[in-house]
């Protein structure tokens, strides 16, 4: 028989739990209209361009270096985009899609040519580190990155989170709960989320979606 103080313990644990922050940086009640694009057991959803390494194993996505890239089958117009990723090994390159068409260059790699990237790259400087915006043939924006927040914000040999928010033409990099990116004057307003096959070697999960 369960006696009152454990009953109300019991309902207190439950109600702090709705409301703290894991360590990968999302809030444990932040699931509403989130619609999941992984499942952990297959590509269901996805489809995997130009001969992209990408498969899954032990529940997570894996990009086994190679190029190419994996595309979600559907498009999406604003939305908040959420991910984890992991890298597993040092200077691991990679890169996440949005609004991006469905074609690709007809070239060796065979990545998009029309679209934006959110850099996925195991480095916090030079021309375009992590958390940065990338053109894709999409036409030209404007965008701002503060690499002091990057800095504090990355945990390396670590789960990472993306929070990636397109509403009309702007659009928002949060890393680990921390606006790295900000970018205006994003003019094609809809297509495909994915992500790059760059020769490097990574893991993701709990990637979802919310449509706004």
């Amino acid at each position: 028989m369960i006696n009152q103080r454990t009953f109300v313990f019991g309902i207190l644990v439950s109600v702090l739990s709705l409301s703290v922050v894991n360590l990968d940086g999302f809030a444990a009640d932040d699931e509403a209209g989130y619609v999941k694009l992984f499942n952990g057991q297959n590509l269901d959803g996805w489809i995997i361009e130009n001969k992209g390494q990408f498969s899954v194993r032990d529940g997570l996505l894996v990009l086994n270096k190679g190029t190419g890239w994996l595309r979600s089958k559907s498009e999406y117009g604003d939305f908040v985009f959420k991910l984890q990723f992991r890298f597993l090994e040092e200077k691991a390159n990679s890169g996440i899609f949005v609004r991006t068409a469905a074609t690709s260059k007809k070239d060796e790699n065979g990545w998009p040519d029309n679209g934006y990237q959110v850099q996925c790259m195991d480095t916090i400087d030079g021309a375009v580190p992590l958390a940065t915006m990338i053109p894709y043939g999409a036409p030209p924006f404007e965008s701002e990155s503060d690499l002091k927040k990057l800095a504090e914000a990355y945990r390396p040999g670590q789960w990472n989170s993306y929070e990636i928010t397109c509403v009309r033409e702007e659009l928002s990099v949060k890393l680990n709960g921390v606006v790295i990116t900000t970018a205006t004057k994003i003019k094609r307003l809809r297509g495909h989320v994915g992500i790059q096959g760059e020769h490097g070697y990574l893991q993701f999960r709990d990637m979802r979606i919310k449509e706004l």
